[in-house]
């Protein structure tokens, strides 16, 4: 390439290293993407004895490459990305890919073309490396910066991108448990509930008596826990001495399911219900990663809104709940007290 020309491509590359990520670097500062771009690249360099049959200076042009899109973008979050910004951010690459002398311009296509098949091995590795490192970088930083939904996303981003290879899919692996390892260690960890902790779930839902949930000494009942659990659905939140300090259930009820309120057209639909925090540690934001690993689980099956009754004077949940993206679509008088209807789609 011509040194002008060198120089022209150089300057617009350049917005990649003022670019930032979404992901936060273990010092406390927002990542570049082209700090992400040269690690995916050194990831491939250095696992070439692992691939003898790969070209692997193919798969490091395409790690060095694959986000220069973002260059006329800038960097929009996976779990926010829809498929008009990919068809944007490919349209401008291109049009920019389509100024740079032959033959660059079309290697480059070429190279494009097989990084989006993801037919052949390079393309395949370097695809799994990209998401990789953006789940390699949550584990580099504090917990702080992760929203709710990111505890999920962060475990198992890209796994399905991982299965092609026994080196890679270990790779992956060990990269989840770092994650598993780091929320536990924090004390965020989200599991089933097992038979285990029946007693504990009712010691925490007994705690919470005389709050605005009206919660009684019947309701939460020890039937409503085993059947939660014989149907894999109550979730909870331990911490780092293995305590239960929130929990969670998805709820199985035909008369809250029947009411006319809900929306026709996202269904099928799931309740939430008995949602709960140990009193010191309300205020955190424990709740909403409760709600947003319960919206996860929903969606993998395929439920297409989520619905919650909150009782009508409980100001703190019908905000907790708006802030979640839940909006009102009636009230109703059930079980001789009366509730808010609210809806969720996903």
């Amino acid at each position: 390439m011509e040194a002008e020309k060198l120089i022209e491509a150089l300057h617009t590359v350049e917005k990649l290293k003022r670019t930032m990520r979404h992901c936060y670097t273990s010092d406390d500062r927002k990542e570049s993407v082209a700090e992400h771009c040269w690690r995916v690249a050194l990831m491939a360099y250095w696992m070439e004895d692992e691939f003898p049959e790969v070209d692997i200076n193919k798969v490091i042009k395409m790690c060095l490459i694959h986000d220069l899109g973002e260059c006329f973008t800038g960097d929009i979050p996976c779990f926010k990305k829809t498929e008009a910004d990919e068809e944007t951010e490919e349209n401008l690459l291109y049009q920019w890919v389509a100024t740079l002398p032959e033959p660059l311009n079309d290697k480059m296509r070429t190279l494009y073309q097989e990084m989006s098949e993801l037919k052949t091995l390079e393309a395949k590795i370097y695809k799994a490396l990209d998401n990789m490192e953006g789940a390699l970088s949550h584990n580099e930083s504090d917990l702080k910066t992760w929203e709710p939904h990111e505890y999920e996303l962060t475990k198992n981003y890209g796994i399905d991108k991982s299965q092609f290879h026994p080196y890679i899919k270990h790779l992956r692996e060990c990269i989840r448990q770092e994650t598993v390892d780091k929320i536990i260690a924090a004390g965020r960890n989200i599991t089933l509930a097992e038979e285990s902790d029946k007693d504990e779930l009712l010691k925490l839902y007994r705690s919470m008596i005389g709050g605005a949930a009206d919660w009684n000494e019947y309701y939460p009942s020890m039937e409503n826990i085993e059947f939660d659990i014989a149907h894999d659905s109550l979730f909870v939140m331990k911490n780092q001495k293995g305590e239960i300090i929130s929990a969670i259930s998805i709820d199985h009820d035909e008369e809250v399911d029947k009411l006319d309120c809900w929306s026709k057209d996202f269904q099928p639909s799931a309740e939430v219900a008995r949602v709960c925090v140990r009193k010191d540690l309300q205020g955190q934001g424990i709740a909403k990663m409760m709600m947003e690993h319960v919206f996860a689980v929903l969606r993998e099956q395929n439920k297409k809104s989520v619905h919650i009754l909150v009782r009508d004077n409980h100001k703190v949940a019908l905000k907790c709940y708006s802030d979640l993206g839940f909006v009102p679509v009636g009230e109703c008088e059930l079980f001789e007290k009366y509730f808010v209807c609210m809806e969720k789609k996903l």
